[in-house]
C-alpha cells in the first residue's frame, strides 16, 4: 500500500505539481557550484597544461581530515536531494539511485576540472573521491527511506500540512534563517541591495564609450551626507514587519485555522537563534545577543500579536496582506542608514573565514524579499480562491 501511494505521488509530481525536492535539489547545485568555484576570478589555462593531461586529477600529498570530512559531508545531500527528485519525478528506486550517485560524480569532477582554472583553487583526485563517497551515502539514505516507507509518510505529513503548489514557500522558508546570516543595518531587514545596484550601474556606464556619443555623464559616486536616523518608531515598525514577512508567506502556504501556530512559532525561534548565530559569527560569541537593542527586543514581541489574524485569513488574503508587508518592510529598510560599523562589518564578511560562502548569504538575502513577493503574487492569480467581496 505504500508503495502504491508512494508511485501514486510521484505520478501527480510528474502530471506538473511543482516538487519541493526538486526545488532543494536545484538550490543545492548551485550551492556546490559556487562554493566550488568562488571567487570566479583569475581564469587561465595553466601554464604546461596539454589536452591530453587535462582530464587528470592529481593525487595530493598532504591530507587534511578536516577537509577530506567536509567534501564527504558536502556531497551528502547533493545524493540525497537527487535521488529524491528523481523518486519524485516517478523513477524506480534502484535507477534514481544509481543516477544520483553517478550524477554527483560528475558534479564533482566537473568542478575538479574547472578549478584548474582557477590559480586560488586545488584540484584534487582526494576530493572527487570524498565526494563521490557523499553523494553514494546520501543516495543510499534516500533509498532506505524509500524502501521502508519514511518517504511517503513524510510526503502525506508534508500534503497534511502544506497545500499543493507549495514547494516555493517551503524552499523560501528553509532559506530565510540564512539570509539573517549575511549583514544587515538593521534586524531582519532583507532586499537591500540598491546600492549594489548602483554601483553596478555606474561602472557600466563608466564602460561605454558616452563621451564619443556626445554625452557627458558623471558615473562618479555621489558623495553625500549621511541620512539621519529614523525615528525609534520607524526602526520598530521596520524590525517587526520584517520578521513577519516569513509568517506571511508560510500562511499563505496553510489552510487556515489553528495548524498555522505552529509554523509561527518555529519561524519565531528560527528569527531569534539567526540573528543571534550572525551576531556571534560577525562579532564574536561574547557578542552574540548585541543586536537585541531595545526596538529589536519591542520590534520581536510585537510580531506575534500582528501575525494572530493571519490565523483565519484565507490563503489570497494572506498573499495579499504578506505582499503588502514585504513591500513595507523594504521601503522602511532602504530608509536605515547603513553606517561604518555596517561597511566594517561587510567587508570582514568578504575576507574573513566566510570567504566561501559570504556572496552567496549576501545574494539570499538581497533577493529574499522580491522572490517572496513574486511567490505571493501568483498565489494571488492562480484562481484557486476567491477573495471575499467586501459590499457597503
Amino acid at each position: 500500500m505504500a508503495t502504491r501511494r508512494a508511485w501514486d505521488g510521484r505520478r501527480d509530481d510528474s502530471a506538473g505539481a511543482r516538487s519541493f525536492s526538486a526545488l532543494t535539489a536545484a538550490f543545492m547545485l548551485v550551492l556546490v557550484v559556487y562554493a566550488s568555484l568562488y571567487p570566479f576570478e583569475g581564469w587561465q589555462w595553466p601554464a604546461g597544461l596539454d589536452w591530453a593531461n587535462a582530464w587528470r586529477l592529481p593525487w595530493p600529498r598532504w591530507r587534511d581530515r578536516a577537509d577530506e570530512w567536509l567534501n564527504i559531508l558536502g556531497y551528502v545531500p547533493v545524493g540525497l536531494l537527487f535521488a529524491l527528485a528523481l523518486m519524485r519525478r516517478g523513477w524506480a528506486v534502484m535507477p534514481a539511485f544509481i543516477l544520483a550517485v553517478a550524477g554527483g560524480a560528475c558534479l564533482s569532477y566537473s568542478m575538479e576540472l574547472l578549478q584548474m582554472l582557477l590559480p586560488r583553487r586545488v584540484p584534487s583526485l582526494r576530493d572527487w573521491v570524498g565526494n563521490t563517497v557523499g553523494a553514494t551515502i546520501g543516495g543510499t539514505f534516500a533509498l532506505i527511506l524509500e524502501v521502508t516507507g519514511w518517504l511517503p509518510r513524510l510526503r502525506r505529513l508534508r500534503d497534511r500540512w502544506f497545500l499543493r503548489d507549495s514547494a516555493g514557500a517551503l524552499v523560501l522558508l528553509l532559506l530565510w534563517p540564512a539570509a539573517l546570516l549575511a549583514p544587515s543595518t538593521l534586524p531582519f531587514g532583507l532586499g537591500q541591495c540598491w546600492d549594489e545596484i548602483h554601483g553596478l550601474f555606474l561602472t557600466l556606464l563608466g564602460h561605454l564609450p558616452l563621451q564619443a556619443w556626445g554625452w557627458a555623464v558623471d558615473v562618479e559616486w555621489p558623495v553625500t551626507a549621511a541620512p539621519p536616523l529614523p525615528s525609534f518608531g520607524m526602526q520598530l515598525l521596520a524590525i517587526a514587519l520584517g520578521a513577519l514577512s516569513p509568517m506571511a508567506l508560510c500562511s499563505a502556504a496553510l489552510s487556515p485555522g489553528p495548524r498555522r501556530v505552529l509554523p509561527m512559532v518555529v519561524i519565531a525561534a528560527a528569527a531569534l537563534g539567526g540573528m543571534t548565530l550572525s551576531t556571534a559569527l560577525n562579532f564574536g560569541p561574547e557578542q552574540a545577543f548585541s543586536w537585541l537593542t531595545p526596538a529589536a527586543a519591542l520590534g520581536c514581541a510585537v510580531v506575534l500579536p500582528l501575525a494572530l489574524p493571519f490565523l483565519w485569513l484565507p490563503r489570497r488574503w494572506c498573499a495579499a496582506v504578506g505582499l503588502l508587508v514585504l513591500a513595507v518592510a523594504v521601503a522602511l529598510g532602504a530608509q536605515m542608514p547603513s553606517g561604518v560599523y555596517h561597511e566594517l562589518n561587510l567587508q570582514s564578511w568578504e575576507q574573513g573565514r566566510f570567504i566561501r560562502f559570504h556572496g552567496l548569504a549576501l545574494w539570499v538575502a538581497w533577493l529574499w524579499p522580491y522572490l517572496a513577493m513574486v511567490w505571493l503574487m501568483v498565489r494571488l492569480t492562480d484562481g484557486q480562491e476567491r477573495l471575499p467581496t467586501i459590499r457597503a
